[in-house]
């Protein structure tokens, strides 16, 4: 299975990527919290360009996360504009990336996108304020993806040795797209 998973992935369309700039252009977020862990959830995205759209969250924890768990999953958008699972689904814990104790690489990629555009670039354990400031898809943290509107969406746990508590979901919708240009011609 892993196997078969690393020739698909391998496969995805590279020409794409050779003859043409692929952008990752953030369409739309929905956040969603269990109101027993967080207080003044919001999510928006503000537009910067044709190609560029920066993400902005905000939430308030009423307690600590201690061991927060991370579920990735991506669905591709089908004719029957139903969403459908692409390649990705993975579990993960957010601590063992961030100590260095796991090198998962999606793990890791999260991380890099955790690490720049948030306030939760520390170890664990979580705790106060979180908020993530003009946040993009970067095109280089990502495999090559086909063109066409994709659904990240990231659900978050919070696991001990008796009980796993569910803390929310942000869902991500992504347009993967060739760059537009500008058609306005520069005076020379």
């Amino acid at each position: 299975m892993k196997f078969a998973l690393l020739v698909l992935l391998c496969s995805c369309p590279m020409w794409q990527v050779v003859d043409s700039q692929m952008v990752y252009k953030l369409k739309k977020i929905e956040c969603s919290a269990n109101p027993a862990r967080f207080q003044n959830v919001t999510c928006r995205l503000k537009p910067v360009n044709w190609n560029v759209a920066e993400a902005n969250m905000d939430c308030d924890l009423v307690e600590p996360i201690v061991r927060p768990v991370i579920r990735l999953q991506v669905l591709k958008k089908d004719y029957s504009n139903q969403f459908q699972p692409f390649l990705i689904d993975v579990k993960f814990g957010i601590c063992e990336v961030v100590e260095k104790r796991n090198y998962f690489p999606y793990g890791l990629m999260l991380w890099k996108l955790l690490k720049s555009y948030t306030n939760a670039n520390h170890s664990c354990p979580f705790s106060g304020h979180l908020s993530a400031r003009n946040g993009v898809m970067e095109s280089e943290l990502l495999p090559p993806f086909p063109e066409g509107l994709f659904q990240f969406r990231i659900t978050f746990t919070d696991t001990n040795s008796t009980s796993t508590d569910y803390l929310g979901t942000v869902k991500i919708y992504i347009q993967v797209m060739e760059a537009i240009k500008n058609k306005k011609k520069t005076a020379s």
